[in-house]
């Protein structure tokens, strides 16, 4: 019996089912993606022995965002225990006194709170059965005043230490909302509408140069994270609309048709999913890489679309192998034709929508992913009849003395900043490339960085960077500085970095350099300056590996990660770790190689864990604990400043894969 088979809807019953806010929130995180939500509950429900059966283990929240949060909200209890009275609930208390819940403490609380007072509880946990799903959540914050009047009221904050509110997480709050409006009915309690917000870090330092509007907002969140809980390093997010959120808890769980509902009572090999960004964070993304090789699944098929998917399966088409040999593809002839017997099912996907009109291409991206897990077929290695590129074409007589500029930053999603920014500048003569016509300019910000510390990167950065250029421009023909210039990023995101992260330091930089409009700027009435390698190698490329990112494309180029440091150990964790292999004894019948992409990476950023262990940020282990940072803690300033100048030199590799238009 397939393993697979352990997930029957059966597990569930009888109810109620156990579910957690932060479980739901995750899942609006993630999409909704419905396989999630139904391993998580069956995690749950029967505990994780399936991960153990399939031979991955559970992927954790990064490590250093955990952290993060773990010492924000300790910086707001100190803050708010100096202003408000406050009782805190511990997990070791529960244990100890053999509780599973504060229900009862809470009431307790709200009952003898006297007119006029306030208390503030922290970390309380909530547990009701609303219409059959077992709800339990620690809420974050909850204030409880009592009016003059006698009314009780009551406020719900999360605390987050993130740059921003987000749609999760005034979802998690509206679960709270409705487990203490449930509790206060259920014990009588009359009180006023129960209100619901965000507490988040933000960048107290950063209200310069935003819009006038936005300042207004972000100054009167600032007042109300103070009026509220005393919090001076915070912002206090008041949900406007609380009651589209709790609506939001009945269609994901509480209602008979809710998503919840539908994802334990599917067969769970029915319930749609896809591999995308979005598992890369996911708890279950060892789980599902694994089974989609085990089974040869769609999702495996590089820049397939959910969509696209979808109306292969409609039409019986499950597997790589059967969308590989739906047609043929004669000996010297990049034309595919229907294979015999299949010219009816080719001709009905022909007409489909969305999967017809990329027919042809899917199934040159299968059989060259076929190709890559041993069969027998031949494939092409490029996307016929797709045109040029947009990377320029070098040689004596066109763009002789080109000037190529690969960019890469990376970001701090705990600041929302830029720490670490690099260039790589490469100019030809002669339509060739020289040894000294090129120059690494990467600058790496000494700690996690603030608006000063991120303008001052980008200043000093933007001086050299533009600087190496007219150094290593080659003349025209007649001596004058005429070099064509092209910026190369790996990808849209990228762009977007280096945009935003000019934008918020207009006045210092945007006046003193043409940088923001130069990388935005066409350099002929319809030719972009910018190439994004990820869309060139969509358009033009057939890579057989799902996963595109700049680690795992230029490893298939065999690029070398191993040089001048051996970075592939070195950033291994997250990064370097979506290549397994299957135990002889445990390989699909239907590969002949073992590899396989048995971890979600499509992102292409360096890990935060490894910055924060080069700058000396990162707690020890407490005693006797596990170190979670362990894998991170090898890297120094030199490391990671060195691991930034290769990946400019593997965009540079990629590139030179393409012929340039």
């Amino acid at each position: 019996m397939d393993r697979h088979d352990q997930f029957s809807s059966a597990v569930f019953v009888p109810g109620p089912v156990a579910v957690s806010p932060t479980d739901v929130a995750q899942f609006v995180r993630l999409d909704q993606c419905r396989r999630f939500l139904r391993l998580r509950l069956h995690e749950l429900r029967a505990g994780s022995t399936f991960l153990r059966a399939t031979g991955v283990a559970p992927q954790e929240a990064p490590p250093l965002l955990a952290r993060s949060g773990v010492d924000f909200e300790a910086e707001l209890v100190r803050q708010l225990r100096a202003v408000l009275p406050v009782e805190h609930f511990r997990a070791e208390t529960r244990k100890r006194e053999g509780r599973a819940d504060d229900n009862a403490r809470v009431i307790d609380a709200a009952r003898a709170l006297p007119t006029g007072a306030t208390l503030c509880l922290l970390q309380p946990r909530l547990r009701a059965d609303l219409d059959g799903w077992l709800i339990t959540g620690d809420v974050d914050l909850l204030r409880l005043d009592r009016r003059p009047d006698g009314r009780l009221t009551a406020f719900i904050a999360d605390i987050k230490s993130s740059a921003g509110s987000k749609v999760e997480h005034r979802l998690q709050v509206a679960f709270y909302h409705e487990l203490l409006r449930t509790l206060f009915a259920d014990h009588g309690l009359d009180h006023e509408p129960i209100e619901l917000g965000i507490v988040y870090r933000g960048d107290v330092d950063d209200l310069e140069g935003k819009a006038e509007a936005d300042q207004a907002d972000l100054s009167e969140q600032r007042v109300a994270a103070e009026q509220r809980f005393g919090i001076t390093g915070g912002y206090l997010e008041c949900v406007p609309d609380p009651d589209s959120y709790v609506a939001a808890v009945r269609d994901l769980v509480t209602d008979s048709r809710s998503a919840a509902r539908q994802a334990i009572g599917a067969d769970f090999a029915e319930i749609p999913f896809h591999l995308t960004y979005k598992c890369d964070w996911c708890r279950y993304n060892a789980f599902c890489t694994r089974w989609c090789a085990e089974h040869d699944d769609l999702s495996l098929i590089p820049h397939l679309t959910e969509g696209e998917k979808r109306a292969l399966v409609r039409a019986g088409v499950t597997t790589n192998r059967e969308l590989a040999t739906l047609k043929t593809l004669p000996e010297k002839s990049s034309d595919l034709v229907a294979a015999p017997g299949k010219e009816a099912l080719v001709a009905t996907l022909a007409t489909t929508w969305p999967v017809g009109p990329r027919l042809d291409e899917l199934v040159h991206r299968a059989r060259r992913y076929r190709r890559y897990k041993g069969d027998d077929i031949r494939a092409l290695s490029t996307i016929p009849h797709k045109g040029h590129g947009s990377l320029p074409y070098c040689d004596p007589a066109h763009n002789p003395n080109l000037v190529r500029v690969y960019l890469d930053a990376q970001h701090d999603y705990l600041t929302d900043r830029i720490y670490l920014v690099g260039a790589l500048v490469v100019a030809s003569e002669g339509g060739v490339e020289l040894p000294h016509r090129r120059r690494s300019i990467v600058r790496l910000a000494d700690g996690p960085v603030d608006a000063a510390a991120e303008e001052w990167l980008f200043l000093d950065w933007i001086a050299d960077t533009l600087r190496a250029i007219v150094e290593l421009a080659a003349p025209d023909h007649d001596g004058a500085a005429r070099a064509p210039i092209h910026l190369i990023f790996f990808n849209r995101f990228d762009q977007r970095l280096f945009l935003d992260g000019l934008g918020r330091h207009a006045t210092g930089i945007l006046g003193a350099t043409p940088l923001y409009d130069f990388v935005t700027q066409l350099a002929a009435y319809d030719s972009p300056i910018a190439t994004f390698l990820v869309d060139e190698i969509r358009e033009l490329k057939n890579y057989p590996m799902v996963c595109q990112s700049l680690q795992a494309v230029s490893r298939y180029l065999k690029f070398d990660w191993y040089t001048p440091e051996p970075f592939g150990e070195l950033f291994h964790t997250r990064l370097f770790d979506h290549v397994g292999r299957f135990p002889d004894e445990e390989r699909p019948e239907h590969d002949t190689s073992p590899w396989y992409t048995a971890r979600s990476r499509f992102n292409s950023q360096i890990p935060l864990e490894y910055a924060y262990a080069a700058w000396g940020e990162l707690a020890p282990p407490a005693d006797g604990a596990a170190d979670e940072f362990r894998a991170f803690r090898r890297v120094t300033p030199e490391i990671l400043h060195s691991f930034q100048a290769r990946r400019l030199e593997a965009m540079e590799w990629i590139a030179k894969d393409f012929s340039g238009n």
